[in-house]
């Protein structure tokens, strides 16, 4: 049977990889509304939208606590910390949509992420202005003064994660680029040690943005919400899709390389 007459993928990744490569409206829509991120989640600390949002639901907050210490723009260490890592991230995935993704996202579906992606960040400012009430570290002395081991860990996993989602990207549009490699898994570098090293990429950096508000049960409650969308639909129709799309090839390369996303345990 021909790859052609092989029923369709289903599924959202399946839809985006089935149709024309690129879409100015939905690339606009993604690279834009990613970029309007930070200066959103500046604003919930500088303008105290966040402090009021806790207030009214009776939790504790202080737009004291979160302007006070060495920072950026009026705020705080952790704020000026968090405001960074949502700026680098939002650059990152408008890069990405500019630049790197090799399929169509339509209007609807990039702002379902940019709404997701917003919608999460919005969680971590809260938890982290919520954090901030008890939080044992000084609000005088230097920057570095200012921040504790959940922070110094926060961005060393958000760093790695935002290199090794580029660099798998990145290699595999490289990869694909080449004519030589037309109809061919790509296999190479990050991508022979487990299937999804982009994921895992995404999973850790996002890991790193949760524990630099200081809560450690949101860390892994965010961590395993994630995990759980990848392990329950991202992945499932995305290996649908290449089993498809390759046939044996993938098979056999889900038989060298065996873990999807964390190497030794899935």
């Amino acid at each position: 049977m021909s790859l052609n007459s092989k029923p369709r993928a289903s599924g959202l990744l399946a839809d985006l990889r089935d149709k024309p490569p690129t879409s100015s409206a939905g690339t606009a829509v993604f690279a834009l509304g990613r970029i309007a991120d930070a200066p959103l989640q500046y604003l919930m600390f500088s303008e105290g939208w966040a402090v009021k949002a806790l207030t009214s639901v009776g939790l504790r907050a202080s737009n004291i606590l979160v302007r006070a210490g060495p920072g950026v723009g009026g705020l705080g260490p952790i704020p000026t910390l968090l405001v960074g890592m949502y700026s680098v991230a939002s650059l990152r995935h408008a890069y990405y949509a500019l630049c790197t993704k090799t399929y169509n996202y339509p209007p609807s579906t990039s702002l379902s992420v940019v709404t997701f992606s917003s919608a999460t960040n919005t969680v971590t400012t809260l938890l982290a202005v919520h954090a901030l009430t008890s939080s044992p570290y000084p609000i005088l002395g230097s920057f570095t003064d200012c921040i504790g081991w959940k922070q110094w860990v926060g961005v060393g996993l958000f760093s790695v994660g935002i290199v090794m989602e580029l660099v798998a990207e990145e290699g595999r549009k490289a990869f694909k680029k080449n004519p030589k490699n037309v109809g061919k898994v790509y296999d190479q570098g990050l991508w022979s040690l487990v299937r999804h090293p982009n994921y895992l990429g995404f999973n850790l950096w996002r890991a790193g943005i949760a524990l630099a508000t200081g809560s450690l049960a949101a860390t892994a409650i965010l961590s395993a919400l994630q995990l759980s969308v990848f392990y329950t639909t991202s992945i499932p129709e995305l290996s649908d899709w290449m089993a498809r799309k390759y046939g044996s090839q993938w098979t056999e390369y889900t038989q060298r390389v065996q873990y999807a996303l964390i190497p030794g345990l899935w």
